[in-house]
């Protein structure tokens, strides 16, 4: 890889803006012929079918993403190949399939005007398994879906720990002037805790784990660690979490062949519009009043003015594998 590359992303997204925009002046033109003038320009039978249902929607598809990878820069540029690499892997099974299933058959492929072959729940259905391949693959990278995605509100609450009292001489919980347990804090006033679930775990850690379950599933020697706040993407925002990992991608230096940490705001990775702090989720342990009884407290984490913190670490390769991401709130905002 040569160092301190760069390419002209100004050039190579109008150069996809332009091959985009001839593929849709393309489909509108293929849109508007009737049945039987499709079925001259597709050819008859089996090959007519093959390209209407297999590569058609296929290159269309290999446009769009090249699109997005390349207005992004050439950092991007390798995750579109490897859309572009699947796209294309589909499309010869597909061939394979569908001649295997129309030998012998001879009639030309028969279409509505304006029909297409794939519909909008085909290409959504074909899109979540994109995006279900692409998040499976940050798993085996890192801990970023396993501790900040993938668990329940019951394990976010969990990985806080229990609140750690503090003791007097005797080994007996230490009171304030008001008879009220005393805790060790945190910088902030936070709860410090103790026995903290690690989520990588997974579900019911604690019962199938024992002991085992507070120890950090990536180094077992050593004991989970999580800071005031356990934060997590919504469940089912998969496709955000996606996009947000493919933005900071985009911000690393090739030139710089260690760890690089970005923080950056949710907008910058999903645009200007929406509520994109409601993507987000998490808990920290009341500090003005940790425990009743036994029972700890728990509130809900503020998201407002929330960034999100990726961590990328060097794949001996030349490339970078992403650690870890989260949402990072504004302790102000919980106090």
């Amino acid at each position: 890889m040569s160092k301190g590359f760069r390419a002209d992303t100004g050039h190579m997204a109008k150069a996809a803006k332009d091959a985009h925009g001839h593929a849709e002046r393309v489909e509108r033109f293929s849109s508007n012929l009737d049945s039987k003038t499709r079925g001259r320009l597709l050819g008859k039978g089996k090959y007519g079918r093959i390209v209407e249902k297999a590569l058609r929607p296929i290159i269309d598809s290999m446009i769009t993403d090249m699109s997005k990878a390349m207005a992004k820069g050439h950092r991007s540029i390798g995750h579109g190949l490897d859309i572009t690499r699947k796209n294309i892997n589909e499309a010869e099974e597909a061939i394979r399939k569908d001649m295997r299933r129309h030998q012998g058959d001879r009639d030309a492929v028969h279409l509505k005007l304006g029909q297409r072959v794939l519909d909008e729940d085909d290409l959504r259905d074909r899109h979540r398994k994109r995006v279900a391949e692409r998040v499976d693959d940050l798993r085996s990278q890192g801990h970023g879906p396993q501790r900040h995605l993938d668990p329940t509100d019951e394990m976010l609450k969990e990985r806080l720990g229990k609140p750690m009292k503090i003791l007097d001489g005797d080994g007996k919980p230490s009171r304030d002037d008001e008879g009220k347990p005393r805790y060790h804090r945190l910088e902030g006033g936070y709860v410090q805790s103790t026995d903290k679930v690690d989520p990588a775990h997974g579900p019911d850690a604690k019962q199938r784990l024992g002991e085992g379950a507070y120890m950090d599933a990536e180094d077992p020697t050593k004991k989970h660690k999580c800071d005031a706040f356990s934060t997590s993407f919504n469940a089912g925002e998969d496709e955000a979490f996606m996009h947000a990992d493919l933005h900071g991608r985009s911000l690393l230096d090739p030139a710089d062949p260690g760890r690089q940490v970005f923080r950056f705001a949710p907008e910058d990775a999903w645009g200007p519009e929406g509520n994109h702090h409601e993507k987000f989720r998490g808990f920290y342990i009341d500090p003005d009043r940790p425990m009743t009884g036994e029972t700890i407290n728990y509130k809900p984490v503020d998201f407002r003015g929330a960034n999100i913190l990726a961590i990328y670490e060097p794949d001996g390769m030349g490339g970078h594998t992403l650690k870890t991401m989260f949402p990072e709130p504004r302790r102000e905002r919980n106090p």
